[in-house]
């Protein structure tokens, strides 16, 4: 069974412009749209938005991930266990390859001996990749950058498996009991193996993973040899010197280093050097060191068994902790002497095997089968812990077992003796801190998944950034997907946990948890049911009073889907299918090959709009039985060619307008909005990036097309995420732009997994009329996720996890349930839930403020009665 995990970041609290505590009401994107009395400045800004220009479209089929902001701020791990062969019984030693999403696992097979098996991301098992022996495994290390593995056996064995050229391998059988160090070199060139009697071995190997002639180096240091560490080779002489020449001004040897520029000399050889030296641990808790020529000598002892040994590179210091939990660091000298600089006794209990990992080179995190985290900063020199909290579901006494850390995610994650993953983020605080986050408080609490069994080890790998845990009775591999959230008819509904769904009914104030056993991809609300999908599998279940019915469930490889009534529509190669919500298919809406198929759908008031995968809309008005055609199929590549594909459309109420999200050819998202007007047959497009002088982007005259482009600084990073339309009003328009990445610099980047001050929320009215006209926009607020939606009068948000529970309520702003909240329209802040009578006149009063006519404005206040305004 496929489950998932929920995964949200960090913020710190921030003001939002729009607040009553702010001095002024600010708007990111000019006054003009907050200041009574500036018709003129509306009436400039609206003919500048109206200038001309053309774009060009390339067909290509779209990549929905690339536009779905959940999987960049709220995040899934979906878990696939492993599918072990009838053979291996009980898991005992998991490791990822550094770079491939390669997964291998040792385990103790039914007939008592062992075996180890290679698997993919999805649990997939490679074939050919079995082996099988009569004694267990003890040790496995992959090759630094190949598809290779290591393994070591309890007899002495130490197979090498090639999963690229499906080949095995034995080193020479010189070890006659247990390997107890199995490393590969810096570069993979060389394999150091070491057993219980001390006999430690240094071989060359090739590149298919083959033992090149003797050992290079063989000591017997008459004891089991515990952990192996190579350190890195110092640059060669020659480069150094040739570098301090280079700074002192000598052209020959600036030339050497410049190899693009030719006739000077023979450009530098940057030759890969291979670190041979390392240190090696013993059980009497001494350390020795095997130079490059394989000489070998003791640097430094301990008063018990090494449990951990470490080498801080940049520092070129090496870290020792023992199992007494004595913490010692040592400066080496190119010579490979080591001179203590501290030593400290480390807080935990010592009769547990330990797990200790070194996060950013300076913190040590251990996990000793406690019910805390303990964390000792090198550089700080304090200590503190982490404990996973009762409220978040963990019991009382529940211990961890290990920990594992991803420095690309600054993800902790920790698996417990009940079978559970939690997870914490790490933060750096933002930029309106007033002090630096200390110790605990780096730490934010992200999630818990419950798994099975007795967590014993839990590791981070790959390139992709995926978690193995092993749980003695099998292995599941963690990857992340899109987080699943929806609102439409004033239904929410927010992923929370891995099976778990948190639905508002904001109509009545009412919250239900829904428990789903699948792996969800997609989730769709309407006031009478929620659907659910994976692309497999389509679980329908309806909405009754306070609970929720099972009413349907068939097999569907749809990859998307909406709701309309009664019907449900999922699409196929050229065609999208009107289906009952058991299953049937009642109406087939059929595409030509010329059109292409349908990849995107969209339901909005009565109406239907389908996106293909060669750039072709079509409309459908569902206020009938069945299904008719609004807008014959438009070629959106002729109005907008040469532009990438589109990634996503949305239709108005009135079905007359659809926004449109495009994907350049990159896979990037595009900076701009293209709204289609169905009646005028043209394309008007918003743009977050002004043209910049004779350097910006060129845009030519075309028939039919118009041009918005933000002339605000603050914006030019920004690119849409998620768009929107009002469910009944059809002139309004809601969007969230995100910063652009590739735009940002390392810290911004940092910082944006951090905070959410860079998103913000932009609203508009469009109208054939007047265009394109700004509303509002406002940051997105601290406690907020993502945009799900809008209908008047608010604007509808999914919340994060632990501000869900802990956070207070923004200004302005209802919180009606744990994870979905809403926040009224700048204009209807203070009217509460006022009739429809009062929502519409003062919707026209923001409208005709926002063009610019005073008059018209005014007569809409006269209407509003609500003694709130």
């Amino acid at each position: 069974m496929n489950r998932m995990v929920f995964l949200g970041p960090c913020t710190e609290p921030h003001m939002d412009p729009l607040s009553p505590k702010s001095k002024e009401r600010k708007n990111l994107l000019g006054r003009v749209m907050v200041t009574v009395g500036s018709g003129a400045e509306v009436t400039v800004l609206s003919r500048f938005w109206s200038s001309s220009g053309s774009h060009v479209w390339s067909q290509k089929s779209p990549d929905p991930k690339i536009i779905d902001r959940f999987a960049v701020v709220m995040a899934v791990y979906v878990d696939h266990r492993t599918d072990a062969p009838d053979s291996a019984a009980s898991p005992s030693l998991i490791a990822w390859h550094p770079l491939h999403p390669l997964l291998a696992v040792a385990s103790i097979s039914t007939a008592a001996g062992g075996c180890v098996d290679i698997y993919l991301e999805q649990g997939e098992h490679v074939s050919d990749s079995h082996v099988e022996r009569s004694f267990q495994v003890t040790l496995l290390a992959w090759h630094p950058s190949r598809p290779i593995l290591a393994a070591g056996w309890e007899m002495g064995e130490v197979v090498v498996l090639n999963k690229q050229e499906k080949e095995q391998h034995t080193v020479p059988p010189d070890h006659s009991t247990k390997i107890t160090v199995l490393s590969w070199s810096t570069s993979g060139t060389c394999l150091v193996s070491g057993d219980e009697h001390g006999v430690l071995f240094l071989w060359k190997v090739d590149h298919r993973g083959r033992v090149q002639g003797p050992a290079l180096v063989k000591q017997d240091y008459g004891k089991c040899l515990g952990h192996c560490v190579f350190r890195p080779p110092p640059p060669g002489q020659d480069l150094v010197q040739l570098a301090k020449a280079a700074v002192s001004g000598d052209e020959k040897a600036l030339d050497m280093f410049n190899w693009r520029k030719a006739g000077k000399g023979s450009p530098l050889k940057m030759a890969v050097q291979e670190g041979l030296s390392f240190f090696i641990t013993l059980t009497d808790g001494s350390v020795h060191y095997v130079n490059e020529k394989g000489k070998t000598r003791q640097v430094l002892s301990t008063d018990s068994l090494v449990r951990k040994l470490l080498l801080l590179e940049e520092r070129d210091i090496l870290l020792v902790i023992t199992e007494n939990l004595q913490l010692s660091l040592y400066a080496l000298t190119p010579e490979g002497e080591a001179d203590e600089l501290m030593k400290v006794k480390l807080s935990g209990k010592t009769a547990h095997s330990a797990d200790i990992i070194l996060i950013d080179h300076s913190l040590v995190v251990t996990a000793l089968g406690e019910t805390v985290i303990r964390f000792w900063d090198l550089d700080r020199d304090e200590n503190y812990v982490l404990s996973p909290d009762v409220q978040f579901g963990f019991e009382g006494g529940e211990c961890i077992n290990c920990v594992s850390y991803c420095s690309a995610k600054g993800l902790l994650a920790a698996g417990t003796s009940k079978g559970r993953v939690a997870m914490w983020r790490k933060t750096a605080g933002s930029n309106q801190s007033t002090r630096a986050l200390e110790g605990k408080e780096k730490w934010k609490f992200q999630a818990s998944t419950e798994l099975e069994g007795n967590v014993t080890q839990i590791k981070w790998g790959s390139r992709k950034n995926l978690l193995a845990v092993n749980s003695l009775s099998s292995v599941v591999i963690l990857s992340e997907q899109a987080m699943s959230a929806h609102f439409h008819q004033q239904v929410a509904v927010v992923q929370v946990s891995p099976n778990l769904f948190n639905v508002t009914t904001f109509s009545t104030g009412a919250t239900h948890s829904l428990r789903v056993d699948m792996n969800v991809n997609g989730v769709f609300a309407t006031k009478d049911a929620l659907v659910f999908w994976n692309g497999k599998q389509v679980i329908v279940f309806e909405c009754s009073g306070d609970t929720f019915r099972s009413a349907g469930s068939f097999p569907c490889d749809s990859p998307v889907l909406s709701v309309h009534g009664e019907n449900l529509y999922t699409v196929e190669p050229y065609r999208v299918q009107v289906r009952t919500w058991q299953g049937t298919v009642k109406q087939l809406l059929v595409f030509s090959e010329a059109e292409g198929s349908p990849c995107l759908l969209d339901v909005c008031g009565n109406f239907l709009a389908v996106g293909t995968d060669l750039a072709h809309l079509k409309i459908f008005d569902l206020s009938r039985r069945e299904a008719k055609v609004h807008c014959n199929s438009k070629d959106l590549s002729q109005l907008l060619p040469g532009r990438g594909s589109i990634a996503s459309v949305k239709c108005n109420a009135n079905g007359n307008k659809v926004s449109i999200l495009l994907s350049k050819a990159d896979g990037n998202i595009d900076s701009k909005i293209c709204f289609y007007d169905v009646d005028m047959d043209k394309v008007t497009v918003f743009d977050f990036k002004a043209e910049q002088g004779d350097g910006g982007e060129k845009l030519f005259a075309g028939q039919g097309i118009g041009k918005s482009v933000v002339e605000y600084p603050e914006l030019h990073n920004h690119i849409p995420a998620c768009h929107f339309w009002d469910q009944y009003e059809p002139r309004l328009f809601v969007c969230e732009a995100i910063p652009e990445t590739g735009l940002q610099s390392s810290d911004q980047k940092k910082n944006q997994a951090e905070s959410t001050m860079d998103v913000w929320i932009i609203s508009f009215f469009s109208t054939e009329e007047h265009g394109l006209l700004l509303q509002d926009s406002f940051p997105l607020p601290s406690s907020y996720e993502v945009l799900l939606g809008i209908e008047v009068p608010h604007y509808y948000f999914a919340k994060k996890l632990g501000d869900a529970e802990n956070g207070a309520p923004e200004p302005g702003s209802a919180t009606v349930s744990q994870m979905a909240a809403r926040r009224p329209m700048r204009d209807f802040i203070g009217l509460g839930d006022c009739d429809k009578t009062t929502q519409d006149a003062m919707l026209n009063f923001s409208f005709y403020l926002t063009t610019g006519d005073m008059d018209e404005a005014f007569k809409s206040i006269k209407l509003i009665k609500s003694l709130g305004a």
